[in-house]
């Protein structure tokens, strides 16, 4: 692996987390960044890191983070709006599943968490929208 790409260590983060070594996921996210204080993907995969040890708050801050870096970035959007929908911030998990769907309309899972708030909700017919948008997104998705 070159010492050098910060890209490698954001990948090999993924499959630590994904293998239940968080804490060196997020020692390789943490030398991404140092490697490139810009990587917003480095930040939002740590704020999953962190979410994965119920640590909301350091979550947030990451996610915060990938956003101020890009502000398009529709996954860290997403998964910001999970803690905000954790901290039953209802409203402010929706802007953000709204705002993924905007930056990425083929987004199967910020249709499918927008529409856990619905059923939270008690919203069944949005709900229903909602999932059945996932489940069309996720099998043209599987498709290609």
């Amino acid at each position: 692996m070159d010492p050098r790409n910060d890209g490698a260590f954001v990948n090999r983060g993924i499959a630590y987390r994904r293998a239940g070594d968080i804490e060196r996921a997020i020692r390789d996210y943490d030398e991404a960044i140092r490697l490139n204080p810009r990587a917003a993907d480095a930040f939002n995969n740590r704020g999953n890191a962190f979410r994965a040890l119920e640590d909301p708050q350091r979550a947030m801050r990451d996610y915060d983070e990938a956003l101020r870096l890009d502000p398009h970035y529709a996954q860290a959007y997403n998964n910001r709006g999970i803690i905000f929908l954790e901290m039953d911030e209802v409203d402010r998990a929706v802007a953000d599943f709204n705002k993924a769907i905007a930056e990425e309309p083929g987004y199967a899972n910020a249709f499918r968490n927008r529409g856990l708030v619905w059923l939270q909700q008690r919203l069944f017919d949005r709900a229903s929208e909602d999932f059945d948008e996932a489940s069309r997104l996720s099998r043209q998705q599987a498709v290609y």
